[in-house]
């Protein structure tokens, strides 16, 4: 009964652990591929989200600036409606 003996039973369970683990390695849900386009996926989602709360947190000053009546962003605004130089002002060209 040499077959039963506490060491090749060890043997046969680690070759089995290892054998299970190189399936779901290749043919599971989550395998390496599956995993780098997860990983990827978290990066551009970061990306979008951190530029969202810079958006958002833009929109709210500008709301803020705008309810309080501040003078230099109501300029701004109308510098956005006519963006054309008013009398008086150089324009100054950078290449």
């Amino acid at each position: 009964m040499k077959f039963f003996k506490a060491s090749i039973l060890v043997n046969i369970f680690f070759v089995f652990i290892v054998f299970y683990l190189a399936y779901h390695l290749i043919y599971g849900n989550f395998n390496i591929q599956n995993y780098l386009v997860y990983k990827f996926e978290e990066k551009i989602w970061k990306q979008k989200q951190e530029t969202l709360d810079k958006n958002i947190a833009d929109v709210a000053m500008d709301l803020n600036a705008l309810r309080l009546g501040q003078e230099d962003y109501l300029k701004e605004l109308e510098i956005q409606k006519n963006p054309l130089p008013n009398e008086g002002e150089t324009v100054l060209k950078l290449d």
